[in-house]
């Protein structure tokens, strides 16, 4: 075990060559030791965190911004960090927590676009029962339990519907009266305390500001412009991320700034990043937000189901990568924020986290593998994030299948994992196979999504 954890760090050690400020920060701190967790905060989280929230401070700064909302809960260390730098730097910057989800925002909105409502309360997903699809339409055990009973359908409350018939799912609930009336219902009573939650903390006050979360698709950013824009808001706002994939539809690029990758550029990091490892580990020590109740004068984010075992491991993360992120913000405020710095150093984070994200140490895997994912927009039905899979599971994830799988030749895997790579190291058969095989169905799944998103581009620019 002492062995392998030693050749861990000197692989780490490797990537940090030809970055001896950041080499000379880590190796400033306590010896991680053969606590795998400890170092992989040291060595790839913490500077990650730091370079990240750099980029974000200059860059925000520069375009005038005077206030920054972090979104729950992607943005918790990410917020934390902001703030040790500008205390430390005494930058003309206001940020804050920002309690919201996908489902807190869109719930109070499914009266409004019954069509809208529905696309996204059947959108697939790695686990979709009936019954959390119902849930998704904030519908309470009670209401489900009697939608389900007039739906007919060929499934039980828990039982996974294939993706091919959501579409099926959609149109029965198009037609089901009872369905309709509760989740217009609920979404009524939801918009009220949406709009005070969001109006309290300064969201319709004429404050050049901008939102900052992990990103993937932007989607919260479209959620939030509606929502203000039917309070009264007129200027939409921008959001700063770590990387894009995707924009929603009608999406104005300029509004939308990336820290890694965007729709259009970063096809190597996007083959070497795991979001999925990303999110479960940049997380809060909270549930996820349900709704907003008033409480005297306050409007207070209401929160899920709180796990201890996660709460207590983001507190100890923090405590592990605060000690670099000061010493980075002590660095700074002797040398400012430097534009070249920060895009050297990104490119020493790229390697880093290629290295834990695709080629990850069983150790690592031990650590981080376990930790509870969904992609839902709920709480409930986790599963580990480097599910254990068995060589037969792993193979059916690999590109010819996924392609056949695709064009209907053969079955969609059974079994999939937000952490492939984790999960070839748990299986331990053939590693360097399995993430080959992966690696290259990222490669032309990302390059295809790419080359779409850039000829759309110069479609746009002809309609102009």
């Amino acid at each position: 075990m002492r062995d392998a954890q030693q050749n861990r760090l000197e692989q780490y050690r490797d990537d940090l060559k030809g970055n001896p400020a950041m080499e000379r920060r880590i190796r400033g701190l306590p010896a991680a030791g053969n606590d795998p967790m400890a170092a992989v905060c040291q060595y790839v989280l913490a500077p990650a965190l730091g370079e990240f929230t750099l980029w974000l401070l200059y860059h925000t700064l520069k375009s005038g911004k005077q206030r920054l909302y972090f979104l729950a809960r992607d943005g918790y260390l990410m917020s934390r960090a902001a703030l040790l730098f500008c205390e430390t730097l005494q930058l003309p910057l206001v940020c804050r927590y920002l309690s919201c989800s996908r489902y807190s925002l869109r719930i109070p909105f499914f009266h409004l676009d019954q069509g809208a409502a529905l696309d996204a309360i059947c959108r697939g997903g790695t686990h979709v029962t009936l019954d959390q699809i119902l849930a998704r339409a904030g519908l309470t055990e009670q209401e489900r339990r009697l939608v389900a009973g007039e739906l007919s359908l060929p499934w039980k409350a828990g039982d996974v519907i294939p993706y091919a018939k959501l579409q099926e799912v959609r149109r029965r609930l198009q037609q089901c009266e009872r369905f309709l009336d509760a989740m217009n219902c609920h979404s009524r009573d939801a918009m009220p305390g949406l709009a005070g939650y969001l109006q309290q903390e300064g969201l319709l006050e004429e404050v050049p500001d901008a939102i900052v979360d992990s990103g993937w698709v932007g989607s919260m950013q479209m959620a939030l412009n509606e929502v203000l824009a039917s309070m009264g808001r007129t200027k939409p706002l921008e959001g700063y991320y770590w990387g894009l994939y995707a924009l929603p539809p009608g999406a104005d690029r300029g509004a939308y700034h990336c820290y890694d990758f965007a729709p259009d550029h970063g096809l190597t990091p996007k083959i070497f990043f795991n979001n999925c490892l990303f999110e479960a580990i940049f997380t809060a020590p909270h549930g996820m937000t349900t709704g907003y109740r008033r409480m005297g004068e306050q409007y207070l984010p209401h929160y899920g189901l709180s796990d201890a075992h996660r709460n207590a491991f983001v507190h100890r993360l923090e405590r592990l990568m605060m000690p670099y992120i000061e010493r980075l913000a002590d660095e700074t405020r002797e040398t400012g924020l430097q534009p070249e710095a920060i895009a050297r150093d990104r490119e020493t984070i790229q390697r880093l986290l290629a290295r834990f994200m695709t080629t990850p140490s069983k150790a690592e895997v031990e650590c981080f593998g376990s930790l509870p994912f969904s992609d839902d927009v709920l709480e409930g039905g986790e599963q580990p994030l480097a599910a254990p899979l068995t060589e037969k599971e792993l193979a059916e994830n690999h590109l010819f299948h996924k392609l056949f799988a695709l064009s209907g030749k053969i079955k969609k895997p059974v079994r999939e994992s937000a952490w492939y790579e984790g999960s070839v190291v748990r299986c331990g058969k053939h590693i360097r196979y399995h993430l080959w095989q992966y690696t290259l169905y990222k490669w032309i799944r990302y390059s295809k999504k790419q080359m779409q998103t850039r000829r759309g581009k110069r479609r746009d620019r002809k309609h102009d």
